[in-house]
């Protein structure tokens, strides 16, 4: 019987053990949570900066694109208004294309505006 109860004291000591290695991993797996967030949050933060990126570069930088190149075909009547459509992401918007001479230089600005639907489509060429 001396043997049991000495096992059954052993046994008591190591509990206290066995609670600390318990709040180590816990403490432990937290930490990890914690460093691992601020990656994931900024990797998304990252991604949504290029996807907007892209959104701009699809959208109005295009839409000036398309208008400064059928300036180069030719010149337009001064000053003009034309209506564009631009697909992003599969939503059409519709912007306002404006040509205005200054002098000899030309002036082309492209914003989106939904009542721009009464303005001709900007056409192929000049």
């Amino acid at each position: 019987m001396r043997r049991m109860t000495k096992r059954r004291k052993q046994s008591k000591r190591r509990d206290g053990y066995v609670m600390l290695i318990v709040m180590m991993l816990i403490l432990t797996t937290t930490a990890f949570a914690a460093v691992h967030q601020r990656h994931l949050a900024s990797a998304l933060r990252i991604e949504q900066a290029r996807m907007l990126s892209e959104d701009r570069i699809a959208g109005p930088v295009a839409v000036m694109a398309v208008a400064c190149e059928r300036l180069e075909s030719g010149q337009p009547p001064s000053p003009s208004a034309y209506q564009y459509t631009q697909t992003v992401r599969g939503t059409a918007v519709l912007y306002r294309i404006d040509y205005q001479l200054n002098g000899s230089r030309w002036t082309v600005s492209a914003n989106p505006d939904p009542s721009a639907t009464g303005l001709a489509v900007l056409p192929a060429s000049f």
